[in-house]
């Protein structure tokens, strides 16, 4: 008869690049035998937690990153130039000057057409890093979470292309297109669930381990014009909404990405120790949280795996 025991959640949350995060902290869960039974992401958090449902190893996830980074296709990509403009590395008199003029083009650009990024952009990377498959036939449970821009609902899903359903939840407003599915009109899932917790308690979650990679709200920033309140009352939005989220987790793990954006790529390596860090300073209170059997099950695994050779197993229990 098969265990129908307590149901195990990680949540990973959007953040853009900040998401390598994510790869840090399956490392350490696998390392320490703490068993999952079901993933829910948001954006970058539903790429990495998608990959890693399909049957990828955190270190095969890694390594598919850095080759990408590497490549022809995203050296001649709007994504790397666009990131580069965003890069906290000092600038050159012309490197500031290029990246002034891009930015006057893109904000043009963004009056004329639905995103700054061409499409085929990111679906070269849902490809590059996703199975063709159907989300229930991930290994681990999934649910990837997006925002339908005509309901104003969050959209959860459990079947459907899994390439499909993590691009429109990895479509953020104004850089990448919107998806077209059914009647929805779907983009980013941090628009209304930056960290799905409250998705994964819907889905029959009794433990919710949450991770958060969301950028530090800085208080000593300059209000001056109308772009800058704009900005600030969504950052502030989105602060109060994720709060509400992470209330209803049993852990918080927060690697610390400071203020980062979304787009900067030069800092893959930091993010993953950063999210290792993060993992290894919450283990107390990840296993405090864990059922009992839970709890001896990782014990036994431990002892196992000190007397073998390290192997990547599957976060899922059997």
């Amino acid at each position: 008869m098969k265990w129908t025991g307590k149901k195990v959640a990680l949540v990973l949350g959007g953040g853009g690049v900040r998401g390598f995060s994510h790869i840090g902290v399956l490392n350490v869960l696998e390392e320490e035998g703490i068993g999952i039974d079901l993933i829910v992401g948001t954006s970058a958090g539903a790429l990495i937690g998608g990959a890693y449902a399909s049957g990828q190893t955190p270190d095969e996830i890694e390594k598919k990153i850095d080759a990408y980074l590497q490549s022809p296709e995203f050296d001649d990509s709007r994504m790397k130039s666009i990131g580069l403009s965003f890069s906290q590395e000092e600038k050159n008199v012309l490197k500031k000057a290029q990246n002034f003029i891009m930015n006057r083009v893109l904000f043009v650009q963004a009056f004329f057409k639905p995103s700054i990024l061409p499409s085929h952009d990111f679906q070269s990377l849902m490809n590059y890093f996703l199975p063709d498959i159907d989300i229930k036939e991930t290994r681990i449970s999934l649910r990837v979470v997006s925002s339908d821009l005509m309901t104003g609902r969050k959209i959860v899903f459990s079947e459907g292309p899994l390439r499909k359903v993590v691009l429109a939840s990895c479509a953020v407003p104004g850089a990448v297109e919107p998806v077209r599915y059914g009647d929805w009109l779907l983009a980013d899932g941090g628009i209304t669930s930056l960290v799905p917790v409250h998705a994964a308690r819907e889905a029959g979650a009794d433990v919710v381990i949450a991770v958060t990679v969301d950028r530090d709200i800085q208080t000593n920033v300059s209000i001056e014009t109308a772009k800058d309140v704009v900005l600030r009352a969504g950052e502030i939005t989105t602060s109060v909404l994720e709060a509400s989220e992470l209330a209803d987790a049993d852990v918080v793990i927060r690697p610390q990405v400071g203020s980062l954006h979304w787009m900067d790529f030069r800092r893959g390596t930091d993010l993953v120790k950063a999210g290792e860090d993060a993992t290894r300073e919450s283990l107390k209170t990840i296993t405090d949280s864990l059922p009992f059997y839970r709890r001896i099950a990782r014990f036994a695994r431990r002892l196992f795996r000190k007397g073998k050779k390290k192997v990547n197993l599957p976060l899922k229990l059997i």
